[in-house]
């Protein structure tokens, strides 16, 4: 799973700690060569003395990427017999549930529908807010007239999403099955299969009709992918969590060790607008590295971040190019790419308020998170 690192910190270290984790960046350039370098030690010793840390479960993810491929078609438009509401109704309501359950473990997430084809979010690293905004956006109140299903023109459509994409990918299909016009939705699938192996057609089936179910069941039977109810779903929180478990992560029981063996370091700060590593940040690079090259069994996700000044767009990319500037420093260093993978969130995912100068200079950082 991915986490931020658990710190126990002993008593007598907290109020230090907290004192310097809010410095302006102004005091730590005043400090780096002095109680800055005695900071770091300090912290590093607090976090020896405190022991091991109780055994736990952790989740790894099962897939790279996932994509809700939601049908939008006249029939979905329907009131559903047994549930007593209009089905994309209850599909936006059960994809939202959903969307609360699933684990933040760096996969990309992606959500399209079809008949007709519409991106509603393209590829992205998934954070539930954000997915939870574009669930909300899928429309509801369409009329049910004139708006036939081409379920198979759909699916072939995938192919301008599967490209851009490496390694397992989850479709899960949002459906009643209910396919009338266009090529053959199940030969179409298994053309997507045969070209991109590593994708699973996972269903949550809106089916009311036999026909529909079988298409839909055809389509799910290409791998060993996961089959639900959508009914079932929404009425049974156990089946709702097994669901998100059997299609996005596995649960590994995790051996206890030692604090000092998991933690790398809480975070890198840039000056606006910059990418760039100031030397005062070195020694914390290099105290992560040495870490690192002692726990050789550790992988670690290097996270970007900015304020938010600035486009969506700039600061997404900005973020990315600090992620790599902290990557190529460990790089640098003798640290394996294959333990290292970086991400940008942008100004997503704010440490402090945007709205002081102190809080911005918080929020241009990078930090390292433990994978394994």
């Amino acid at each position: 799973m991915c986490r931020n690192v658990s710190v126990h910190w002993s008593r007598s270290c907290i109020p230090f700690i907290e004192e310097r984790l809010f410095r302006t960046q102004k005091e730590v350039t005043m400090t780096r060569y002095g109680r800055k370098l005695f900071f770091i030690g300090l912290a590093l010793a607090c976090l020896l003395a405190t022991g091991v840390p109780a055994a736990q479960a952790k989740m790894v993810p099962k897939v790279d990427n996932f994509i809700f491929f939601v049908d939008q078609s006249g029939s979905m438009y329907m009131t559903h017999g047994k549930m007593g509401k209009v089905k994309m109704v209850l599909a936006q309501e059960l994809l939202l549930m959903m969307n609360e359950k699933i684990p933040e473990l760096g996969y990309k997430g992606a959500l399209d529908l079809f008949a007709p084809w519409q991106v509603v979010a393209d590829p992205a690293v998934y954070e539930r807010n954000a997915y939870g905004k574009a669930l909300s956006s899928i429309p509801t109140d369409q009329g049910v007239f004139n708006r036939r299903t081409p379920m198979g023109p759909g699916i072939n459509r995938l192919d301008t999403v599967l490209a851009g994409l490496t390694g397992k990918t989850a479709v899960i299909i949002v459906s009643d099955g209910e396919a009338n016009v266009g090529t053959d939705p199940v030969a179409e699938a298994y053309q997507v299969h045969a070209k991109y192996p590593d994708v699973c057609f996972h269903v949550i089936s809106f089916a009311e009709k036999p026909h529909g179910e079988q298409i839909l069941k055809k389509i799910n039977g290409m791998g060993d992918c996961v089959w639900a109810d959508a009914e079932t779903l929404m009425a049974d929180e156990a089946a709702m969590n097994q669901f998100v478990r059997d299609v996005f992560y596995d649960e590994v029981a995790e051996a206890a060790r030692a604090v000092s063996q998991v933690v790398i370091l809480r975070g890198i700060q840039f000056d606006f607008d910059k990418s760039d590593i100031k030397p005062e940040w070195e020694p914390v690079l290099d105290e992560g590295v040495n870490i690192l090259k002692e726990n050789p069994a550790i992988r670690i996700i290097i996270e970007g971040h900015t304020c938010d000044i600035g486009t969506d767009a700039y600061n997404q990319g900005l973020s990315e190019r600090r992620a790599r500037s902290v990557y190529e420093y460990f790089m640098k260093e003798g640290i394996s790419p294959s333990r290292m993978r970086t991400v940008g969130y942008g100004e997503m995912k704010p440490k402090a308020s945007n709205a002081t100068e102190d809080g911005r200079i918080i929020n241009r950082r990078v930090e390292i998170r433990v994978v394994e």
